[in-house]
This record gives C-alpha cells, sequence and structure tokens, in this order.
C-alpha cells in the first residue's frame, strides 16, 4: 500500500510542476544580417532543461513564467532573458562576439589571459568535462590523446602510476632529471601563474581548463623551463551569486590484460620428463592426469595437481581486482567584490597485485579580494598520499610458471605444511623467483607524502594603462619513505635475511614575479609592453639510513640490526634569477607582431657562463577581418596565419655537475683504503647552455559560422650543444668529460578539425580528429662517433629518429630470409646488429566523439600510434623456461627453419627444404630468445582510451524542489579494447619502463582497463 500511495505522491507533484510551466516559443536571430541561427542553445540557468534552435532559428520548450533562459551561439554574446506569462512569440537578436570569432582567450606565459588572435604558435585548450570524460585520478592521464603533438605514457598497472609526458618530441639526447624531478624533455607544469615541478597529484575535479602552449615561443618568458612547451593549469573559482555545493563520486574497478601469450601444451620438468620441483616447462604434454606438486609436505602430505592447462590463463589469478574510490565535494560563491572556492578530495586505491593500496587527500582554497584599485588573489593546496605496495617481484616469476601451476596452494605460505613455505617451496630463495606470495607479504615499499603550495597575487591599477603585478609562489613536497624485506629464518639458500632502508626527502622552491604591463592605443595600433623579473630557489634534502641484516621478523627497525649502518645525507641548492619582457603590436584588431626577450643567470653553471640570452619574435594575421568580405561569404567564418621563430636556452644540469666532486669509500678508513675518492669525470667549467632554435608557421580557420573548425602547424626545432659526457683518454686522469656536442632536430606536423556532424532540437554530435608527426632526427654526436647508447637496446644513431632499436639479429640473404648452417641446421647469428626503427611513434591520431541525445550524453575518446617498435625484456625468459609459444610449435622436435637459406658460397644461396635445426629443447630455444630481434614487436596500436555514458535527470523528476540543482550519473571505462600490430604479442606498447622509450622491462606489472560508475549532484 505504502508503495502505491509513494507513486500516487510523486504524479501528483509532477502534475503539479507541469501545470504550472508554459511552452516558450522563441526566435534566434543574427542581428547582422537578421538571418535566423540554426543550432543556437537554449538553457536554464541552472542547467536542468535545454533546446536548440531548428533551421529557422525557433525553439519550443517548457518553463516557468519569470525563469531566466540564456541563448548561446558560438561566435556571439550570450544573451539571457526572462520567461513571459504566456506563450507569445519571443525574438532574441545575438551580436556578434568578435572575440569569439578571433579565438577564445588563452592562458598565455606568466598566466595572464591574452587573445588567441595575439599568438604566433600554436596552443590547444582542454577544459575540464574533457579532461575528465575517463575520470583520471592523475590529470596528466587525462590529457592523453586529446593534444596534437602531446604524447603521454604510463609506466605500468601499480596504484599511482608515474607518467611521461612528452610535447612536440624530445630536444635533449640526456635522460637526468632536474633538482625539481622534471625530465630534461618534460614541459612546465604552471598552476594559476605559478610553475610547480609536478601535477600528477593535483585533484583533477579542481581544474577549470588546461591551456597547451606548444611553442617556446609561447613559452620563452618562463627561459630554460619553457623550452618544452607549456602545460597551463587554471583551477576554479568562484563565481559572483548564490553559493554552490558541487558532490561527486566515482567508483571503478581495475583488472589487467593483455599478458603475453603463453603456451599451454607442455607441463613442468625438463628433457620431456616431469619433475615436481622446478618450474621451467620443460616437462612432457599435458595428459589430465594428477601429479605431484613440489616436495612431500612435513606431516607426510603430498600436494597433488591436475596436469593440464585450466580453461582460462592461470596467471590471472595472481592478481586481484582493483578499486578506485575518488569522492569530491566543492564550495563556491562570491559576490562583487571577493570570490571563494573551496574543495576537499579523497582517494582510495587497491590495485591489481593484492594489498598494494594508495590513498590520497586533496584540500584547495582559492579566492580573490577587491580593494578599488589593488585586485588580490590567493591559493592554498594540500595534498596528502599514502602509499603501500611491492616492487616488482610478484610478477617477474609468474610469466616463467607453467600453464597449470596453482597459485592456491601457495597463497598460505605462513603454514608450516602449506607448498607455498620459503622452508618447502620447490624453488630456494633465488630473489625474484621465490613465492610471489611471499614476496607480497615480505617485500614492501611504503612512502608518505605531503604536498603543500599555494600563490599570493597583488595587482594593482597604476592608471588606465598601466598596472603592476606581483606574484609569489611556494612549492614544498616532504615524502618519508620505508623501503624493507621481512626477515624469514630457514635453512641454507632458503634463509631471508631481513633488511630496512628509512628515508625522507625534503623539497622546496619559492617562485616570485614582479612584472610591469602597460597597455596603450595610438590610432589603429594597440600596444602592449610588459618588463619583468623572475627569482626562482630550489633546495633539496635526503636522507636516509639503512640496516642489512635484522635481528627479528617482527621488528622492522634499523637499530635491531647486526652489523653497521649504511645509509647518507645530501643537500641540493639551486637559484636562478632572469629579466624579461615583451611587446606586442596590433594594428586594427587583425595584424599582430610580438617581440619576447630573457636573459637568465643560472648557479648551475661557472660564473663566466652563468649569464645567457635568448630572443623570439612572431607574428600572427587575421585574414578574415583583414578582408571582411570573406567572413560575410557566410562560408569562412574566421582564417588566420601565424609564425615565429624563437632562440632557447636549455640548462639540463643538476647543482654542483661542474664541480670536482670526491666520493667516499665504504667502511673508510681501515686497510689500505683511500678515503675520499675524486671523480672520473672532468666537469669542465666551460660548459655552456644547450640552445633549441625554433621555427613556426600554421594556419587557423573556421567554416560555416565555426561549426567547423580547422588547424595546421609546422615546426621546426633545432637542439645544439647537447650536454653530455664523451669518453676521453684515461692518461688525463679521467675516463670521460662533459662537452658540449650534439645535434637534433625536430619536424614536425601538426592537424586537427573539429565540427558539429548533427546539430539540431533532439540530437547534437561533435566530432574532432588530432593528428601529428613528428621526425625527430639526431645529427652529430661528439667526436663525429656515429652513434651512442642511450638505454640497453635504446641508441642515438646519427641520421636516424631518436631513439632507436638496434637488436643482435640473424645472418639473411638480401631477401631477407634466415641463413642456417650447413652443418647443423640451426639459424646463424649475424656478427653487426639491425637498426630496426625509432622506438617512439612518430604518428599520433586522436579522436573525440561527443553525442548528446536530449538528456543523455556519450562520450567517446580514441588513440592511435604507429611507426614505432618496442623492445620486450619478458620474452627471453619465456623462450628459456618453456612458456613462449614458439616453444612448442614444432612438438619440440628438431625441424627446418622457415623460408631459411644455406650459402653454399660467398653470396650465393640455396633454399633449405630438408636440413632440421640441432634440436628443438630447451638449449636451442633459449639460444634463440638471446637473439634480441625475436623479442621486438612493431609499436602501432589503436584503442578506445575513455567511455563516459551520462544521463541527466529531466526536470520533470526534479520537480519544483529546490534542494538539488541538477543530478546526473553514469558509466565510464578506459581501455576497453587495443588493436596491436600482428607481430605483438607482448602487450600494451603505451605502458613504459621507468623513463625509457619503447622498452618493456622484465619486472613490469602487465596493463589493466576501467570500469565504473559516476554521481554528479550539484546543490
Amino acid at each position: 500500500m505504502k508503495k502505491y500511495l509513494l507513486q500516487f505522491l510523486i504524479l501528483i507533484s509532477v502534475t503539479i510542476a507541469h501545470a504550472q510551466k508554459i511552452h516558450v516559443n522563441g526566435l534566434v536571430l543574427d542581428a547582422y544580417n537578421d538571418m535566423p541561427l540554426p543550432g543556437a542553445t537554449v538553457q536554464s540557468l541552472n542547467g536542468a532543461s535545454s533546446t536548440v534552435t531548428d533551421f529557422d532559428g525557433k525553439f519550443r520548450m517548457y518553463a516557468l513564467p519569470g525563469q531566466s533562459l540564456v541563448v548561446r551561439y558560438l561566435g556571439f554574446k550570450e544573451q539571457v532573458f526572462t520567461v513571459p506569462t504566456d506563450e507569445s512569440l519571443i525574438t532574441i537578436v545575438l551580436e556578434e562576439d568578435v572575440t569569439q570569432l578571433l579565438g577564445v582567450e588563452v592562458t598565455g606565459a606568466l598566466g595572464i589571459t591574452r587573445s588567441a588572435k595575439e599568438l604566433g604558435s600554436s596552443s590547444q585548450i582542454v577544459m575540464s568535462e574533457d579532461l575528465n570524460q575517463g575520470r583520471a585520478v592523475n590529470p596528466i592521464f587525462g590529457l592523453a590523446s586529446k593534444v596534437a603533438g602531446l604524447r603521454i605514457n604510463r609506466y605500468d598497472s601499480k596504484v599511482d602510476p608515474a607518467a611521461q609526458i612528452v610535447l612536440r618530441g624530445t630536444r635533449s639526447l640526456q635522460r637526468g632529471r632536474g633538482i625539481d624531478g622534471r625530465s630534461n624533455n618534460e614541459p612546465i607544469y604552471v598552476v594559476d601563474g605559478v610553475p610547480i615541478p609536478s601535477i600528477g597529484r593535483l585533484n583533477p575535479n579542481d581544474i577549470e581548463s588546461i591551456t597547451v602552449l606548444k611553442g617556446a615561443n609561447a613559452a620563452a618568458l618562463y627561459g630554460s623551463e619553457g623550452v618544452n612547451g607549456a602545460i597551463m593549469i587554471i583551477t576554479k573559482t568562484g563565481k559572483t551569486g548564490k553559493g554552490v555545493i558541487s558532490y561527486s563520486n566515482t567508483t571503478t574497478f581495475s583488472d589487467v590484460y593483455f599478458l603475453p601469450e603463453a603456451q599451454t601444451t607442455y607441463g613442468p620438468g625438463f628433457n620431456g620428463v616431469y619433475s615436481p620441483t622446478t618450474f621451467e616447462s620443460w616437462g612432457p604434454a599435458f595428459d589430465g592426469s594428477l601429479k605431484p606438486f613440489g616436495n612431500p609436505l612435513p606431516n607426510g602430505n603430498q600436494p597433488m595437481v591436475t596436469y593440464s592447462a585450466p580453461p582460462s590463463d592461470n596467471r590471472l589469478n595472481l592478481f586481484d581486482t582493483g578499486v578506485h574510490v575518488q569522492n569530491d565535494i566543492s564550495f563556491s560563491g562570491g559576490d562583487d567584490i571577493s570570490t571563494y572556492f573551496l574543495s576537499a578530495q579523497h582517494v582510495k586505491q587497491t590495485g591489481v597485485i593484492p594489498k598494494d593500496e594508495n590513498n590520497r587527500t586533496n584540500l584547495r582554497f582559492n579566492g580573490t579580494r577587491n580593494f578599488g584599485k589593488l585586485r588580490t588573489a590567493y591559493s592554498i593546496n594540500f595534498i596528502q598520499n599514502k602509499k603501500d605496495i611491492t616492487p616488482d617481484g610478484p610478477w617477474i616469476s609468474a610469466y616463467r610458471y607453467p600453464a597449470n601451476f596453482d597459485y592456491s596452494l601457495i597463497k598460505d605460505w605462513e603454514s608450516p605444511n602449506s607448498p607455498g613455505n620459503p622452508n618447502n617451496y620447490f624453488i630456494p630463495n633465488g630473489g625474484w623467483y621465490r613465492n610471489p606470495y611471499f614476496l607480497i607479504d615480505n617485500i614492501r615499499n611504503q612512502s608518505a607524502q605531503q604536498v603543500l603550495n599555494g600563490k599570493i597575487e597583488l595587482n594593482y591599477d597604476l592608471a588606465p594603462w598601466a598596472e603592476v603585478m606581483y606574484r609569489a609562489g611556494f612549492y614544498s613536497n616532504t615524502d618519508e619513505i620505508r623501503n624493507y624485506t621481512r626477515k624469514f629464518e630457514a635453512e641454507g639458500t632458503r634463509n631471508t635475511l631481513g633488511s630496512v632502508d628509512d628515508g625522507s626527502l625534503f623539497y622546496r622552491r619559492f617562485n616570485s614575479d614582479l612584472v610591469l604591463n602597460l597597455k596603450k592605443e595610438i590610432g589603429d595600433f594597440d600596444t602592449r609592453l610588459l618588463l619583468g623579473h623572475n627569482l626562482r630557489t630550489d633546495y633539496r634534502k635526503s636522507q636516509n639510513i639503512s640496516a642489512s641484516n635484522l635481528l627479528y621478523s617482527d621488528i622492522i627497525n634499523p637499530e635491531s640490526r647486526a652489523g653497521e649502518l649504511g645509509g647518507g645525507s645530501s643537500i641540493t641548492e639551486q637559484r636562478s634569477f632572469g629579466v624579461y619582457g615583451e611587446w606586442v603590436t596590433g594594428y586594427k584588431d587583425y595584424a599582430y607582431i610580438t617581440f619576447t626577450g630573457r636573459n637568465d643567470w643560472n648557479s648551475t653553471l661557472s660564473r663566466a657562463q652563468r649569464s645567457y640570452f635568448y630572443p623570439g619574435v612572431s607574428a600572427s594575421f587575421i585574414v578574415s577581418e583583414a578582408i571582411p568580405s570573406l567572413r560575410n561569404s557566410g562560408k569562412l567564418s574566421f582564417a588566420k596565419i601565424y609564425g615565429s621563430w624563437n632562440r632557447t636556452g636549455n640548462v639540463t644540469l643538476v647543482p654542483y655537475q661542474l664541480n670536482n666532486a670526491y666520493s667516499q669509500s665504504n667502511g673508510f678508513p681501515f686497510g689500505n683504503n683511500v678515503g675520499f675518492l675524486p671523480s672520473l669525470t672532468n666537469p669542465n667549467p666551460d660548459i655552456e647552455p644547450e640552445f633549441v632554435t625554433s621555427y613556426e608557421v600554421g594556419m587557423q580557420l573556421g567554416l560555416f559560422d565555426q561549426q567547423v573548425k580547422l588547424e595546421a602547424t609546422y615546426v621546426y626545432s633545432d637542439s645544439d650543444g647537447q650536454i653530455s659526457n664523451a669518453n676521453v683518454s684515461s692518461a688525463t686522469g679521467y675516463n670521460a668529460m662533459l662537452v658540449n656536442s650534439g645535434r637534433m632536430t625536430n619536424n614536425i606536423i601538426e592537424l586537427s578539425v573539429s565540427g558539429d556532424i548533427i546539430k539540431n532540437s533532439d540530437i547534437n554530435w561533435n566530432l574532432g580528429v588530432n593528428y601529428s608527426y613528428t621526425k625527430n632526427v639526431v645529427k652529430e654526436l661528439y667526436g663525429d662517433s656515429p652513434f651512442r647508447q642511450n638505454f640497453r637496446q635504446s641508441y642515438a644513431f646519427v641520421g636516424e629518429q631518436f631513439p632507436s632499436l638496434w637488436v643482435s639479429d640473424y645472418q639473411r640473404d638480401p631477401n631477407g630470409n634466415v641463413v642456417v648452417d650447413g652443418q647443423t641446421g640451426d639459424p646463424i647469428i649475424a656478427v653487426d646488429n639491425t637498426l630496426l626503427g625509432p622506438m617512439v611513434p612518430p604518428h599520433m591520431l586522436g579522436i573525440n566523439s561527443t553525442f548528446t541525445y536530449g538528456n543523455l550524453s556519450l562520450g567517446l575518446q580514441f588513440d592511435g600510434r604507429m611507426g614505432a617498435w618496442f623492445y620486450s625484456e619478458t620474452i627471453p625468459s619465456m623462450f628459456e623456461f618453456g612458456t613462449h609459444p614458439l616453444t612448442t610449435k614444432y612438438n619440440r622436435e628438431p625441424f627446418v627453419w622457415p623460408g631459411s637459406v644455406i650459402e653454399i658460397a660467398p653470396g650465393e644461396y640455396v633454399q633449405n627444404t630438408d636440413l632440421n635445426t640441432s634440436s628443438g629443447g630447451k638449449e636451442f630455444w633459449s639460444r634463440q630468445g638471446s637473439v634480441q630481434r625475436n623479442t621486438a614487436a612493431k609499436a602501432d596500436f589503436f584503442k578506445l582510451r575513455e567511455v563516459n555514458l551520462s544521463y541527466r535527470l529531466p526536470e520533470s523528476i526534479l520537480g519544483n524542489q529546490e534542494l538539488f540543482r541538477s543530478v546526473s550519473l553514469g558509466v565510464v571505462a578506459s581501455n576497453l579494447f587495443v588493436i596491436t600490430h600482428s607481430s605483438n604479442n607482448i602487450g600494451d606498447p603505451e605502458y613504459l619502463y621507468n623513463s625509457t622509450d619503447g622498452y618493456y622491462s622484465f619486472r613490469q606489472i602487465p596493463p589493466m582497463r576501467n570500469i565504473g560508475l559516476t554521481l554528479n549532484v550539484q546543490f
């Protein structure tokens, strides 16, 4: 009865709500020519209901008399009107918004808002709703594939994974990082005008927009830090009017996918004979029988397993379903004098590796206050992040284990009668090959990080044409770290020595800018002169103590140890000072030229080289404004061409690198050991900055009243005088010397197009595509060297793209056929390595689709990358231990190598039709696994990166209640599918190891996909 009564009351309330509303009938016209504007949006101010004008510019919707509605149309000023008391036709006339037609305003260098029409280089804005489409915890991942020329990779699938971000290709050969932890090829991050080292911990829901300044010219005022472009972040602020409370929850679930393909034909053993105490898969073929597993247990029991591969991948049993829960709440409001924005976020993540977890709390307060001619802005952001993970061990053994390995038998490793107990486990201590659950429980990395950053900004109007701005920003990071291995007492090699390393890292940065901004209109000319100076100081302190032989399994403390303590402490400081200027002149709002210049003094350089200057110039021309007939044609609503030149200094040194530092011998002093040893690298005080010279030209078009937007850009950059180590004769007293040598160039093409495929009163479908091609070529290396090693199989070759994959390979005939030994039939390994190609994809494609039908919307983000190779360290071990599918292709018998040839005379080959290989067992396949060409694959992929399906509750359901302004529910997902090259049975090429490119480590956790639910409520 109660159920029916509730339904009846809801029906009555909805009926009353509709009875109070009327139909609003309207017509939207262009003030310039009185033509109707089809596709204009008419919406209530709280966003609860909306409609779109039809082909004749007309609309019809329900609303309450006296309610305020807003009409919006791209390229026109929005207009608010009040709903009348009757249903008579209302005509709304919209005026052109020149600012929108000429391009939206962008956040430029120093956080100063500028009109896009001024910029002589490419930039792109990503708004909050696009950034958070996939509800990524890390805002960097929310940018992936949304900006042409921006490449983002993640390192693995642990909770709180690190990210690699590169904008418009690599400029420095050095893989190092600065005092703030940023990579030498990473863009600068600027939050509300203040540079900070990292944005990975920011709450993505606090971000209003991100402007990506791609060119060094656009970021030139930031000095060396801006040489790789800039990621300009504007956080949310309060708005004048009634306060708003927003709450959102996102809960997603993660599972691993795309594990390296493994064979399911043979089980554990050697030479075809079963062994219960090995994990190598060189035993007999699976037959479904029961076989012993491991050694007999202390209680006399013998564990048994079914000798067959299960229907699903057994390795998946090692992983959990990760759970990520985000809860956000914010309060905002303001009046004509002040505004406020306060937010809080809590993120709880459990990983795909059991017992791994990460917890983060974010608190932010932004505010503004006006005092007559003085405008103030301030913000403070506090972040606390606690992480507890196992390092890389559990997965390292899993891809080596047989297909029938039973993980459930070894999970309870603490029981003395468990096969997983280290005293019973068939693998002794064995490092990474130990029981993965033992590693999960006993080898842990823990950290507790606290970040505090904020700013104070003062703007004072000296005159209507002059203002002065002072901004001070502070950033501090304290990270307490504990890495330990728990002691386990056992006989012989099964004994595990306990160890602990307790450390802390403290980093502090102070950044300040004093800027004088002068503006003046002189006839048809609009000029602006900006003069300023910057001071930045960095302080970093790290310290740790360690013990390598703990006394007890339940006391993780360096004081509870045998032997001496280890550890150390270091303090690093860096300071830079810069003065800069920018002069912009515009003519009749369609022609602009900008000159920039900056001089820096950097403490990491020697006094003689510490000062360096770099200039830049850019220009833009708004063709559609200079030639009105073009815009009046109705097809070309906006056209802009632009170009720039810039020369920027880049310092990749770390503090004290130009000092001849001494190191201390372990155990100093004792015996004949020397106490302190000098560095073997000549520091060379004559080192100068690297200089990057950039050229850029491009155009922007808006077609059919801005319904379609096009942009095309070409960029050339030349990075000369690379700072790197070069080998020198040991007779000098050194084996290396720091030099300015090496040169790289980048040729880049960027294209983007977006537009409305369908736009009417019911359906709106917008599609955007961005594409970039980057050719990053090494031109010179030190001493005319043809190549240098970057990292393992990654090399820099003169004349080739950087970095390039150089691997061992088989000897081949001119047609690419493998040459086999005429006696053994085994393939011959070539004397020289093979250069396969670039390890960074030169072609990148992003596709964004937004489809709206009424209150239902669907957002899709696709990501494609092509033209690169990647190398996997997991594959050699799979060959060696018999889990790779290729080891079973010929039933582990000798076979004729497919398509092979035999060299019967120098340069003369015959087809091999009947000469078998020497064997098909472990020794033979281990040799093939060591041939690196077998462990490389094409890195091409195309994936559905993000999905967001949401439904906003209509006003008819919310009724006249005043609690909820809007409510929406949704489903989000990421990495739902990925298409890769046929040669790739290794994994997702997006995932990298450490700070490398195109490298898949033997310790790397497989990729994961996510799916979950969202709830958004506004009060």
